[in-house]
């Protein structure tokens, strides 16, 4: 039996040294890695790939297929065709070279499993080849990936494209011939599809382009194709981001050439795009037409130039400066005729025709006319290079003028101000154009200006003084003039009256606010309230801010006694606010301040003026002094520091007078002749002291009473005090029920105040009359002496 224990376990031995070495052998066979092998394969799989895809030229890739189902579907150019089969040659490299890494992997792993076993048959230096095997697939599958998105990032260099937009020819002042162009990059970003699959993230390509080299060549069939015929030979544009433009300009330094090649060379590779330049026509601008007076005539002048009106001087895109917005053909042009028509084309300007005989790139020249007609409108008709030019003119009114320049409102100490500026912007008809600054000036001077300001609701004067009077205001002189508005307002009329307006020039402008700070100003109409313990007074809030722009301020109360509580609320919303927001279109604000009075408060501060503050500060001055819950308790000191707005307040608590007069027995029962002799009790239940308290009793006419005391010179909160009254009914008064009232009356403040009355009633009895109870006692009397007989009888017997 131990015999074949020991025969199966030297088998399993035999077993498990044969499966060791079957597995030394495979890898023995398969360590020394057969490159030219792994290569042939490799080009096996790419050719059947390349070869399958041909074969379905039309129809999707499968894999294309999966990712992008709906650009697949449209047909393909032989170049585009063409560089998807590298980038899929590419990726089908990496897979196997992925492979490859793993089998590496997974061979080293099993090395080391075996060499780890006891008896291992495993040396030391195939797991290090197996170790240097795996690295070398790792590095070549990371190669493999570079090269995908290096293949596909070349597939797609036709993305970028630079558009030529613009081109324009004129020339330059000294006579060279000059063209501009307009490149705009056109491209969009690309994303790199099989790139982001292999990296597991988004691989986006921005579409700027950087340096851009741009010549200008001849164009094929001018005997010198492909040759630069432009100065610079070459310009070099740094970047160029995505939608971005930019203007070049070259010298043409070959005579009568029209059609140029744009030659762009960027990324690795360049294009080429065949141009026509443009070139401008001749033109000559109209750059004023003035109408004026000499004597009795009316006359005309005005100015011509060769060449668009020219604004200054402006800086391009690559950094040159250019002033033509259009471009000369030539250095002058000549035989210019100018006239002047009416509507009906007549000719109303004498002389009837002006002839310039040369007019210069950038010349200007002035021309005279006496005007035959008078007229608001006319033609100024330009006729060169045998083609004629109209040019309608519309002729602005000459008037005196006076412009408002400014009109500002500001505060000074709590009083609100207007300064408006005036300026005289006279044009006269009077004087020629070669009058001097002085005879111009004398010409249009105005005097005698009266000036007022108006509500614009009803044109009543709003400011102080009412009138204000210039006595001369010179040509393009300047005057500023201070009134106090007696109505604070948005807008308001400027009045303008002076001795050559028929009737007064009425003109409606916006107050702008301005303020040296930014101080919100505090003001209210019931600044000074009394208030009843218990109860709540309302004070009203509003708030101006002389400055145009967005900005928040945070509102403080200031000294306010603590048993006091406070609430600033919204009028309209009733909601609370403890900041409030200024915009450019709401400049001022309406709010409300509520303070609420305790039941009970220190009798020291009843009828005393209690003085706190409202402060409306910005952020950086509300951080400053602190606070908690929108409260702040300054000396007199801090507050007059304080640059934000702030507003005096006066509060003065009352007590609320109330007494109560107590009756213990309001039923009293008499008999004829008797009178009523009774106690109450007067206390002071409200919340302030009280003085001369008169008792009142409301009896029948011809019943006579006393009350003692009948006026109580003081009682204090919560004090109370007895009261006698007696009550004498008439001598003949019958037997019944009678009622009496008790009460006090206090005068407050000019106001009464009663307590609740008391009823008191009187039960009048007869002096003969045995009451009822009186019967029913001797009824019980008697019965109970009749038990008691018929007991000692019935005991007896």
């Amino acid at each position: 039996m131990e015999g074949w224990k020991k025969k199966e376990k030297n088998g399993r031995v035999d077993a498990w040294k044969n499966g060791c070495l079957k597995r030394s052998n495979a890898m023995s066979t398969f360590q020394p890695f057969n490159l030219p092998i792994f290569q042939s394969l490799v080009l096996v799989l790419i050719f059947t790939s390349a070869t399958g895809i041909l074969l379905l030229i039309g129809a999707p890739l499968a894999y294309a297929e999966e990712t992008q189902p709906t650009s697949e579907n449209t047909p393909k150019t032989k170049d585009e065709q063409s560089r998807q089969i590298e980038v899929e040659t590419e990726r089908l490299k990496m897979e196997l070279k992925e492979q490859l890494m793993k089998k590496k992997l997974v061979e080293l792993e099993n090395l080391r499993t075996m060499m780890m076993e006891a008896n291992n048959i495993v040396t030391v230096s195939e797991v290090n080849q197996a170790e240097e095997d795996y690295e070398t697939a790792v590095s070549e599958y990371e190669q493999a990936k570079l090269a995908l998105q290096k293949v596909e990032l070349d597939s797609l260099k036709d993305e970028w494209h630079i558009t030529v937009e613009a081109t324009s020819l004129y020339e330059s002042p000294d006579g060279r011939e000059l063209f501009s162009i307009t490149l705009r990059n056109s491209s969009s970003p690309v994303k790199l599809i099989e790139s982001s699959k292999v990296l597991g993230r988004e691989i986006i390509i921005s579409a700027q382009i950087d340096d851009i080299f741009v010549s200008i060549k001849e164009q094929e069939g001018y005997g010198t194709s492909g040759a630069i015929i432009a100065e610079p030979y070459e310009q070099h544009i740094e970047t160029l981001k995505e939608g971005e433009s930019v203007t070049l300009e070259f010298e043409l330094i070959k005579e009568d050439v029209r059609d140029v090649v744009v030659y762009l060379e960027y990324s690795g590779g360049y294009e080429e795009h065949n141009i026509h330049l443009k070139q401008e026509d001749p033109y000559i601008s109209v750059v004023s037409a003035r109408r004026y007076k000499e004597g009795d005539r009316r006359r005309l002048e005005v100015v011509i130039t060769y060449g668009a009106v020219k604004n200054e001087t402006e800086e391009t895109d690559t950094g040159t400066t250019t002033g033509y917005s259009n471009g000369a053909t030539a250095q002058e042009i000549n035989n210019v005729y100018v006239s002047i028509k009416d509507e009906t084309e007549a000719i109303i300007g004498f002389p009837y025709e002006y002839r310039i005989p040369t007019l210069k790139d950038g010349q200007e020249e002035t021309l005279d006319f006496e005007l035959r007609r008078n007229v608001d409108s006319l033609t100024v008709y330009l006729q060169y290079l045998d083609k004629p030019y109209p040019k309608k003119i519309h002729l602005e009114e000459d008037t005196r003028h006076i412009s408002i320049l400014s009109a500002k409102k500001f505060r000074v100490e709590n009083q609100m101000m207007v300064t408006i500026q005036l300026k005289n912007t006279s044009t006269t008809e009077a004087m020629p154009s070669n009058a001097t600054p002085q005879e111009i000036a004398a010409a249009n001077e105005i005097r005698g200006i009266y000036v007022s300001l108006l509500d614009v609701t009803d044109d009543t004067n709003i400011v102080k003084p009412y009138e204000e009077k210039i006595p001369v205001l010179g040509y393009n002189e300047t005057v500023e003039l201070t009134f106090q508005l007696q109505k604070d307002v948005e807008s308001l009329k400027v009045s303008l009256d002076y001795s050559e307006l028929d009737v007064p020039d009425l003109r409606l402008i916006y107050l702008q606010k301005e303020s040296a700070l930014d101080v919100v100003n505090v003001s209210s109409l019931r600044f000074s309230q009394e208030g009843n313990l218990g109860s709540s007074v309302t004070y009203d809030l509003t708030l101006d801010r002389l400055a145009e722009t967005e900005n928040t301020f945070q509102l403080r109360v200031i000294n306010l006694l603590n048993r006091l509580s406070f609430e600033f609320q919204d009028p309209e919303t009733k909601s609370r606010q403890s900041q409030v927001k200024f915009t450019q279109e709401q400049s001022k604000r309406d709010l409300s301040l509520i303070v609420y009075l305790p039941e009970e408060l220190d009798a020291t501060y009843l009828d005393s003026t209690l003085e706190f503050y409202v402060a409306v500060l910005d952020e950086a001055e509300a951080t400053e002094l602190g606070g908690v819950n929108n409260r702040l308790d300054l000396p007199a000191d801090r507050i007059a520091g304080i640059q934000g707005g702030v507003e005096r307040f006066e509060l003065i608590p009352k007590g609320v007078p109330e007494i109560e007069v107590f009756v213990p027995n309001a039923f009293q029962t008499i008999k004829i002749g008797e009178e009523v002799n009774m106690t109450a009790t007067l206390q002071n239940i409200g919340t302030r002291d009280l003085v001369d308290i008169r008792m009142l009793v409301d009896v029948n006419t011809d019943w006579k009473y006393t009350v003692v005391p009948e006026v109580i010179g003081s009682l204090k909160r919560n004090e109370e005090i007895e009261i006698q009254l007696t009550l004498s009914p008439p001598v003949d008064i019958g037997v019944g029920e009678y009622q009496a009232k008790l009460n006090a009356e206090v005068t407050v403040d000019n106001r009464k105040f009663e307590a609740r009355d008391r009823s008191i009633t009187v039960q009048v009895e007869s002096k003969t009359q045995m009451s009822v109870t009186t019967l029913l006692f001797g009824a019980l009397i008697l019965l109970m002496i009749g038990i008691v007989i018929v007991t000692i009888r019935i005991s007896r017997r």
